[in-house]
């Protein structure tokens, strides 16, 4: 079978990397030439002879001509995967046993990797088959990934982090049963524009979807009639093994979740005290002397939401991409914060001289460092004693990096 995957981004690469370590013959385009192909050349893969890759262009007659067309969620609303759609060849229309599976959405701003994993834990524990994926930018392999696990074995469940970006392609790609909103916030507003056209585009989403929605969000006060059956949460009240109140939320939306699919309760609190943190999301260290908490935060409202809970002494930050200028805005939050010293590192990119820049028009004048290499970021880390630091910003994997060091 012949796959076209359009569009090399993360999820088109992670799609294209799926597609082959399951034997597909693939023939995978992207009209930028400058793409960062940095995730195939770094996937060791042993048929690469089944790989036809162009870049620059997109030959039209090979992709009509495929078997399976899959399509990046960001060409999602252009013309050529209106094409793809009205042949009949997008990939979820030529395989589609996936959409007979009860499936749960999981989207929101913040809190999307957590929420997914207690309803995934939560279903395990009680025997269920159930698949997880999703979001090729939150950690998971990608959609197409789920998609294709999902299509060759049996699951009474899949559980989708969606990725708020994706909204529509991800209501065409799969039948959802159930919706849960974690919270609306301002991230990504480079391609929603503004909050309220972002809480419209959660409305579509929610159409006529029972939806388990965040009773302390205005914004999703604003929508709930959406939702042909709204059920709401609120802060979980049972022993949780987890740093923070913000998960407190997370696993009362798990709860509510669950509960709506017919687990009782008190199954639900059994599991969820013994849920531990994912990869990667905010965990409490003790590295020596120091109290270390870390996690991604890489948006003003997930930082905030941290930094609340604690008063820390030194705050250690990941800088975003170079045209997310909107997450610049957890240095007008840091300014108020006033942490004794602030580190700034190169986490999704090396963007530290454009975060110094800010925080010199910003006029903020506690200590700040700048430390590009995570070994020197642990060594500094080494140098304190009795300090409370927080590790965060943008840049999962660093981050993750980070943790994994300080927990061994």
């Amino acid at each position: 079978m012949l796959v076209s995957v359009v569009g090399l981004g993360v999820e088109g690469q992670k799609a294209t990397i799926s597609l082959l370590k399951r034997g597909y013959s693939v023939y995978s385009s992207d009209i930028n030439k400058n793409i960062d192909l940095k995730l195939l050349k770094e996937t060791p893969l042993t048929n690469t002879d089944k790989l036809d890759l162009e870049i620059g262009s997109h030959n039209l007659d090979k992709i009509y001509k495929a078997d399976a067309v899959s399509v990046s969620p960001s060409l999602f609303n252009k013309e050529i995967c209106k094409n793809v759609i009205d042949r009949g060849i997008f990939i979820s229309d030529i395989l589609t046993k996936h959409k007979d599976i009860k499936t749960i959405a999981v989207t929101g701003t913040n809190g999307k990797t957590t929420t997914s994993h207690m309803i995934y834990h939560i279903l395990k524990n009680q025997g269920y088959k159930v698949v997880i994926g999703g979001n090729g930018g939150g950690g998971f392999s990608g959609y197409n990934d789920l998609l294709l696990e999902a299509n060759e074995n049996e699951y009474d469940y899949m559980v989708i982090e969606v990725c708020d970006m994706t909204l529509a392609f991800c209501n065409y790609v799969f039948d959802i049963d159930m919706v849960v909103v974690t919270n609306i916030g301002c991230d990504h507003m480079n391609v929603h524009g503004t909050i309220e056209h972002y809480t419209e585009e959660v409305g579509e989403f929610i159409k006529n979807k029972p939806a388990i929605l965040n009773w302390n969000d205005e914004n999703l006060m604003k929508i709930k009639g959406e939702s042909s059956e709204p059920l709401f949460f609120d802060t979980y009240n049972h022993p949780l093994n987890l740093f923070g109140k913000f998960n407190l939320q997370n696993a009362e939306a798990a709860r509510v979740a669950c509960n709506k699919l017919g687990i009782d309760n008190e199954k639900i609190i059994d599991a969820l005290e013994s849920f531990e943190s994912v990869e990667g999301r905010t965990i409490k260290i003790k590295y020596k002397s120091n109290e270390i908490v870390s996690g991604k935060t890489d948006n003003v409202d997930a930082l905030k939401a941290v930094l609340e809970e604690e008063r820390f002494d030194i705050l250690i930050i990941g800088t975003p991409r170079k045209n997310e200028s909107c997450r610049y805005q957890i240095l007008d939050y840091i300014k108020d914060y006033s942490p004794d010293t602030l580190i700034i590192f190169p986490g999704l990119e090396d963007t530290t001289y454009e975060y110094g820049q800010y925080l010199n028009n910003l006029g903020y004048t506690h200590d700040v460092l700048v430390i590009k290499k995570i070994k020197d970021i642990i060594k500094y880390i080494e140098s304190k004693k009795e300090t409370k630091i927080f590790i965060g910003g943008n840049g999962q994997e660093k981050i993750t990096e980070i943790t994994n060091l300080l927990k061994n």
